[in-house]
């Protein structure tokens, strides 16, 4: 988690090897002089505000953040998200969960069912050697329930559940509040499980208007309505967990503030990407600097640089670097900067990768673009959860590209 770098990163420079993670900004590197390409960087200052900003939003609404750490699976940025006040880590899987644990994490919210036999003897194992973690999973279904139960049979503590609640035609989640109280009628009569909240993925219903505001509601009359039938009662408090990257505006508009059910209410965000934001797809969607006008935009802090390898037509460039380095299921990387030795800076206007092979991004470059060979090209990248996976470890830069440290990934 924390190995040296050595030509296994393929951005070292030549004859690295073995050079210590606290040790890389020592180097004197700069990133866009200094390193193989192609290198993919990520920004000190813009991790910084958007570490502050997100922490600063949950401050204010009095609600929690558990970021996805999915996202970079780095214990170097999970940590940084630990020290700015994130209350846990989201997991997807139990193999995400036991790798957060390895990283030091006291608490991991896994955001989806678990019914696999293994994963589920893991978590029931974790709680019993570590009474002060808090690890928890999800339940959509009476058959899930009884998957779980024979699983943890013996289990020496309960599994802390939450329940979910989705959307037709999304993804997991009971469609119904019907669905939801049998669901956690079958919990409260299992030994193994023990029902500690309810939670919900509102990114599923993004592109149904209204739905996501009525989405969120309904989890809040859910938490309400199983609060007052007593499904709550042995937990020490009660956790309502939303909130991905897009809308965590609407969960707190719903979710913050305002409780009266007996016990305390947690109130966890799980909020990945804002760390890195991206150039489009979060870029369009954050409430940042959008719908929350009065707070400034989150910051793109992953950047891909690439040498132009061939100008074989007028219109047409193509550059190192392709979908073994970069991000393109949801939009192709963006153009931003051009640099050429013993010149400034300039803007790639009107340029547009359009094509990506598995290594070299087709360009189109405006009429009478001097673009040349050698010349380096920044992009901006969009959906940061598919670049960190196919970088070992990547470099953190200052303003000037100027190598300040590294993270590792572990996928």
């Amino acid at each position: 988690m924390n190995a040296p770098l050595d030509q296994r990163d393929r951005w070292v420079p030549p004859g690295v090897d073995a050079l210590p993670l606290d040790r890389v900004g020592d180097s004197g590197w700069n990133a866009l002089s200094d390193l193989l390409f192609p290198v993919l960087v990520l920004k000190d200052s813009a991790l910084e505000h958007n570490l502050a900003q997100m922490a600063e939003f949950c401050r204010r609404h009095g609600v929690d953040l558990a970021p996805h750490g999915k996202t970079t699976m780095s214990p170097q940025l999970i940590q940084r998200q630990l020290g700015a006040g994130a209350w846990g880590v989201t997991a997807a899987t139990p193999a995400q969960a036991r790798l957060f644990r390895a990283f030091g994490v006291q608490r991991v919210l896994l955001a989806n069912q678990v019914v696999d036999p293994l994963g589920l003897r893991w978590l029931a194992a974790e709680l019993q050697a570590h009474p002060q973690a808090w690890l928890c999973c999800l339940v959509d279904s009476e058959p899930s329930v009884d998957l779980m139960e024979a699983a943890l049979a013996g289990a020496a503590r309960p599994l802390p559940v939450l329940l979910e609640l989705g959307v037709t035609g999304g993804r997991t989640g009971c469609r119904t509040p019907q669905e939801a109280r049998a669901v956690a009628r079958r919990v409260q009569g299992s030994r193994s499980l023990r029902l500690v909240g309810v939670e919900c993925f509102e990114g599923v219903a993004r592109d149904a208007g209204d739905r996501v505001d009525g989405m969120l509601a309904g989890v809040r009359a859910l938490a309400e309505d199983l609060a007052g039938a007593g499904a709550f009662d042995e937990a020490p408090e009660i956790v309502v967990s939303a909130g991905g990257s897009a809308f965590f505006d609407r969960v707190v508009h719903h979710l913050a503030g305002g409780w009266d059910l007996g016990r305390p209410v947690r109130v966890v965000l799980r909020s990945g990407c804002y760390l890195t934001h991206d150039h489009g797809h979060y870029e369009r969607l954050s409430p940042f600097g959008g719908r929350l006008p009065e707070w400034e935009p989150l910051r793109q802090a992953m950047e891909i640089w690439g040498l132009v390898h061939s100008r074989p037509e007028p219109d047409l460039a193509i550059v190192g670097f392709g979908k073994r380095d970069v991000s393109y299921d949801l939009a192709l990387p963006r153009p931003l900067r051009v640099r050429r030795p013993q010149r400034p800076p300039r803007e790639a206007a009107g340029m547009e990768v359009f094509q990506l092979n598995d290594q070299h991004a087709y360009v189109r470059v405006p009429a009478g673009d001097d673009l040349a060979v050698g010349d380096l090209l920044g992009c901006g990248l969009a959906h940061p959860c598919t670049v960190f996976d196919k970088w070992r470890s990547v470099p953190v830069v200052d303003d000037d590209y100027g190598v300040v440290g590294a993270i590792r990934t572990c996928f």
